[in-house]
C-alpha cells in the first residue's frame, strides 16, 4: 500500500511477522516514527512500527464505531 494520510485513532488492518509465519492483525495508530511510519500496541510493544508496505486496510477515525 503507498502512504496514505493516517491520523492517530485511525485503524488500520496489516500483516504482522509473527514465528510461523504472517498474521492478519486490526489495531489503533498509536503515534509515528520519525521516518513516517505509524505505531500500533501490538505483541506487548506499545510503539510496535508498522512499515508501509506491510498495511492491507484503513478505517479512518470517523467511519469507526462506538
Amino acid at each position: 500500500m503507498r502512504r496514505v494520510n493516517l491520523k492517530i485513532g485511525d485503524r488500520i488492518t496489516f500483516k504482522a511477522a509473527t514465528r510461523d509465519s504472517y498474521t492478519k492483525m486490526t489495531r489503533v495508530v498509536t503515534g509515528f516514527w520519525p521516518n513516517g511510519c505509524p505505531t500500533v500496541r501490538a505483541h506487548g510493544w506499545s510503539d510496535f512500527v508498522v512499515r508501509w508496505k506491510e498495511i492491507l486496510a484503513v478505517l479512518p477515525t470517523e467511519n469507526v464505531r462506538s
